[in-house]
């Protein structure tokens, strides 16, 4: 671990910690969403009720699109935020690949350490 005494770089890792916060929400809320539109088609499917589950099936949609949008929107502005933060470490003196591995939870608390690679 290094220690990063640059205010601007801990600002660029807290907004951008904070996006992906946002987007594991979304990404849950997406979940939800398709989970629900493939209920209502199975209810469909099973020729139930058939305007009350056309209803569900439009309603869902209609939630799936919307959180898709959503985050479609916020991965444009997490994109936005990466470019800021590597342009930023690189200025104190990180490489490119150093930046793109930061730990941006730790970067924003002042400490410079590789994140976990998924």
């Amino acid at each position: 671990m290094v220690s990063v005494d640059r205010p601007v770089l801990r600002e660029v890792a807290e907004v951008l910690a904070g996006l992906f916060d946002r987007d594991r929400g979304l990404a849950i809320e997406l979940n939800r969403a398709q989970r629900r539109l493939l209920d209502a088609n199975d209810r469909r499917a099973l020729g139930l009720a058939r305007d009350e589950v056309r209803a569900d099936v439009q309603q869902a949609f209609l939630e799936y699109s919307f959180a898709a949008e959503r985050r479609r929107q916020l991965a444009a502005d997490i994109g936005e935020a990466t470019v800021d933060l590597i342009a930023g470490m690189q200025a104190a003196g990180f490489s490119e690949q150093q930046a793109r591995n930061a730990d941006v939870w730790a970067l924003r608390n002042g400490i410079y350490q590789e994140g976990a690679v998924s």
